[in-house]
């Protein structure tokens, strides 16, 4: 029966029989419309018998078939068939004629040992043996473990350029029809591609009336073989475990490795895959039928177009590749902008582009039409290279949709021309100017070569757009709400917001089209297990680094009433109640202190917090949340608290890091000033200065990357700024010059800046701080960065910043990390003390610890070093002119044994003051060292203020001792004797 059903089938295809061994295979053309290929190409039907044939086939098939059952039984070797044959036969365990077999698609192995086995499939006892495996190294490979192949079904190809394929698609679960782009990635490392998939999952959060919605994306790792990617979505992909949990779908990375594939037969590549809304036209499409001119038409949709861009500004994004072929048009016929963000965080050199398709170089693509695409709309700033790119970009190349909206063009060659023109000389056609005078107006705003000049999206909804009757009705409502004593809209409007029904039906809305699987679903859970447990150990560590210095916890509220007390960031996220009042999330760790401070009329205190501060999320999603650390004095001389503060900063950052990948920037709010002054900015430059030279921030003051930095800032500077190239050579000077190390910078800078009050005080007070710091070792990789301008606007004197260096930071995108920020806040207490107090506002200096990024770059193995010691030691002086170094050297040395310690931060406190502070900051040991007894061989006498005890102890002994006497919270008789 085998026989006979082989004859039969090889009869059909040509592969021999005893009556047509010598037949033409040219006959069976019908046949290649049923089968991929010939499965027998290779064998020879004149050169064997039919019986030897057969025979031969069989043993292959099986031989192929026990290989793909083995191959489909481990799912890393599943795409590793073509390289296991290959090897064994290159062994001579099998013939080549199996090796070729195995080479084969498997929709022509499968039909071809279906015909060959069928009766054995129907009748065996176990016909699952006889069944073939499901695709294994075909075009079709990815079925079983490929998400797009599984999820989806293609209708049609939509298009391609550098970015990659779009294809429209069916989903096969809810059946709508959606978008989906796949790009090829260069990089497979895990760290940029979940980056990616962040910024991906931050783009879905965006929804809008005439905004894409971006559903899902994913990673698959793909391998290309001799029959693979020869059409869309022929790539084979293996789940791994990694998910990244966006707020409105799931973001998952599938990354196993195809190991075991030859090169010579297969390539990997990883893919990104985005899933997005589908629109069936774009706006160049209606621009090349555009054979009559509506006026309101035309400002209909320049308005849909300015809405969306208005929110996705307002998102924190910029588009950056706005034309008409990524505007579309749902089925509505309302405008979507899509492709926002991608060309922000899909890098040319991050993307494994395709040799034959188009790619963006030079701010010039080709589109699908062979025309010039993206050079007319791309603004000068990026042409040029500007190292600062803000939404101003995107308003430019609106002025450009603009016009093309306003001005219907006849033929390409018009459009090439007039363009052209209006690109580079500025030029519009008369005539056009002569019958729109207000939009050649609007649109020479827009071309200005001057970001700053270019209206925002949201200026030309207010005041260039012809109002809207439904706007009108919204602004009176409002002005009613504002001005009227009544709060009866106010408070419809808010009952309105909160109404359950409303919510229900909107949240249905917004869910359409949006697959949830409720057992993948885990948004209600931040962190997974070890995240927690690091998070934990980090928290334990530099809570006890606090404890060491002496700090009090106060905890802050984290959410209050918002009033009218003085706000130093507008930009806090804010919450409504039922109620209507407005509540704000805490945005900072230090205003809340210091309301506190100023109520309870503090002059000495220390303190610390260890707790979340929230920012603004993007689009329909949480505030984002960002654990943060805290640590306060208050009192105290300028320098000396100040080098405390980055004492501690240190203390905590090298329980992770090396010191040597740690830099501390050091500046003066008083020297930064008078560099403005000596080198020529106006104050109304200082902002936009200050933002420039803060890309430099991480990187080290004499670096060679700095200097490639300085270039194109310079440039930037030039040319928005339009400064005078006289007043950047002084300021590139500051820079490269006076900007270093801390013992070479301070010389430079006192011999070139003038010698007046200000500017002497400062730099008195940064010698003052890198002497204390030396006292405590803090002394390689302290710089003087004159040019570096305040994280906040209330650090007016003495303020650092320290970063984690580049080297020392794998997988970051940015130069370095930013570990922490701090200085001295005078004069916030300052502008918050209110005048019926009759002292003075104190002093005051803290810094801020970003743990988040702490944790994200630490290593996981750290566990935090407990000091159960339930006391103190306040190192005291008595005479001596204050004994100040010797007062730092010990309690340095004690704070390295883990115990707990602080000293009056002042240079010569009498010993009362001393006194007063151990008690106001409960602190019930004193270790008073005198000019007599500050040397190893002498002694320092310890006094227990609440037992009332006192021993003079060997100097070269104090550490033990003390360990020991804390061991028994100093009550062990022995310990005094």
């Amino acid at each position: 029966m085998i026989g006979e059903k082989q004859g039969i089938f090889l009869e059909e295809h040509g592969y021999g029989s005893k009556d047509n061994d010598d037949q033409d295979d040219g006959d069976h053309s019908n046949d290649d419309e049923d089968f991929e290929s010939e499965p027998w190409e290779s064998l020879s039907s004149n050169s064997l018998g039919f019986n030897q044939a057969s025979q031969n086939i069989e043993k292959d098939l099986i031989m192929v078939h026990l290989l793909r059952l083995a191959c489909a039984s481990k799912g890393e070797l599943v795409d590793s068939l073509p390289q296991i044959t290959t090897e064994l036969c290159n062994l001579g365990i099998i013939p080549e004629s199996v090796r070729e077999l195995a080479s084969k698609p498997s929709s022509t192995f499968n039909k071809t040992f279906d015909h060959v086995f069928h009766q054995h499939t129907v009748s065996s006892r176990v016909s699952q043996f006889w069944k073939p495996t499901s695709d294994l190294g075909g075009a079709s490979a990815s079925l079983p473990s490929s998400r797009y192949l599984n999820d989806f079904e293609e209708l049609q190809p939509l298009g391609h350029g550098g970015f990659g394929h779009v294809v429209l698609c069916k989903n096969k679960l809810d059946g709508r029809q959606y978008a989906v782009k796949k790009i090829r990635l260069k990089d497979k490392t895990l760290p940029v591609n979940d980056r990616i998939l962040r910024e991906v999952a931050t783009l879905s959060r965006l929804q809008h009336q005439h905004v894409v919605r971006y559903y899902q994306a994913w990673f698959e790792t793909g391998v290309v073989g001799i029959f693979g990617d020869s059409t869309w979505g022929s790539t084979t992909a293996a789940s791994s475990t990694f998910s990244y949990k966006g707020a409105s779908s799931t973001f998952s990375y599938k990354g196993a490795s195809t190991a075991g594939v030859g090169q010579e037969n297969k390539l990997e590549s990883t893919y990104l895959y985005i899933q997005m809304e589908f629109c069936p036209r774009t706006l160049r499409q209606v621009f090349e039928s555009y054979n009559h001119f509506d006026k309101d038409l035309a400002w209909h949709l320049c308005r849909q177009i300015v809405e969306g861009l208005a929110h996705i500004h307002a998102q924190g994004i910029i588009h950056r590749d706005l034309t008409p072929n990524n505007i579309f048009f749902d089925a509505r016929n309302d405008i979507k902008i899509g492709d926002f963000g991608l060309a922000k965080f899909l890098e040319l050199e991050q993307l494994d582009h395709d040799a034959a398709l188009p790619t963006d170089t030079a701010g010039v693509s080709m589109d699908g039409t062979g025309e010039v695409g993206t050079y007319f709309y791309t603004a000068p700033e990026i042409e040029q290279g500007w190292p600062k790119i803000d939404e101003k970009a995107d308003m430019y190349s609106l002025g450009i949709v603009f016009f093309e909206v306003w001005h219907p063009f006849g033929t390409a060659m018009e459009r090439h021309v007039i363009l052209s023109d209006l690109k580079q000389k500025g030029e519009l056609p008369p005539s056009w100017v002569a019958q729109f005078p207000e939009q050649a107006s609007l649109l020479r705003r827009l071309m200005s070569p001057s970001p700053s000049d270019r209206p925002s999206a949201n200026d030309l909804l207010k005041h260039a757009f012809p109002p809207r009757m439904e706007s009108e009705l919204l602004d009176n409502m409002l002005r009613t709400m504002q001005t009227s004593e009544d709060r009866s809209v106010y408070d419809k409007v808010v009952n309105a917001i909160f109404d359950e029904e409303m919510l229900r039906m909107k949240n249905q809305h917004q869910r359409a089209g949006r697959l949830r699987i409720a057992r993948d679903d885990t948004s209600c859970i931040q962190l997974e297990d070890l995240d927690t447990e690091l998070r934990d150990c980090v928290i334990e560590i530099v809570r006890e680094v606090f404890k060491q210095h002496c700090a009090k916890h106060l905890e802050i509220i984290p959410v209050r009433l918002l009033d009218d007390s003085p706000q130093f960031n507008r930009n806090t996220v804010k919450l409504l109640t039922h109620g209507g009042d407005l509540l704000e999330l805490c945005h900072e760790l230090r205003l809340p202190f210091v309301r506190w401070l100023i109520a309870n009329q503090k002059s000495s205190f220390k303190r610390y917090e260890i707790s979340s501060v929230f920012r603004r999320a993007i689009g329909h999603s949480p505030p984002n949340r960002y654990l943060q650390g805290d640590f306060d004095i208050i009192g105290g001389a300028s320098a000396l608290t100040e080098a405390e503060a980055i004492k501690v900063t240190m203390d905590i950052v090298t329980r992770f890091f090396f010191p040597d990948s740690c830099d501390i920037h050091l500046n003066h709010g008083d020297l930064l000033d008078a560099i403005w002054s000596w080198v020529g900015i106006k104050p109304e430059h200082r902002q936009k200065v200050a933002e420039l030279l803060s890309l430099m921030g991480s990187l080290r003051p004499q670096s060679s990357e700095r200097k490639l930095k300085w270039a194109v800032i310079r440039r930037q500077l030039l040319q928005e700024l339009n400064l005078a190239e006289a007043v950047v050579n002084r300021l590139q000077t500051v820079g490269l010059r006076f900007c270093g190390a801390a013992d070479q910078a301070l010389p430079r800078l006192r011999g070139a800046l003038p010698a007046d009050t200000r500017i002497r005080k400062a730099l008195d007070e940064l010698s003052d701080l890198f002497i204390h710091l030396r006292v405590w070792k803090i002394e390689n990789h302290v710089y003087i960065n004159a040019l570096m301008p305040p994280t906040e606007n209330y650090h007016r004197d003495l303020f650092f910043q320290i970063y984690l260096t580049k080297e020392n930071n794998p997988g970051s995108v940015n130069e370095g990390a930013l570990l922490a920020v701090g200085g001295r806040y005078d004069y916030l207490l300052h502008q918050m003390w209110d005048n019926e107090y009759r002292a003075s506002p104190p002093g005051a200096v803290g810094t801020s610890l970003a743990l988040e990024t702490i944790i994200q770059y630490s290593p996981g193995e750290f566990r935090p070093v407990r000091n159960e010691a339930a006391t103190a030691v306040l190192v005291c002086s008595r005479g001596g002119g204050g004994l100040l170094v010797e007062r730092m050297e010990l309690v340095s040395e004690l704070w390295e044994e883990n115990i707990k310690a602080g000293f009056v931060p002042q240079p010569d406190p009498s010993l009362t003051e001393q006194y007063e502070y151990a008690s106001e900051h409960d602190i019930r040991c004193l270790v008073i060292i005198t000019d007599a007894g500050v040397s190893r061989t002498d002694v320092v006498k310890v006094r227990h203020i609440e037992l009332k005890k006192e021993k003079e102890v060997a100097r070269e002994k104090l550490v033990r001792f003390l360990l020991d006497a804390m061991a028994t919270l100093f009550r062990n008789p022995s310990v005094w004797i």
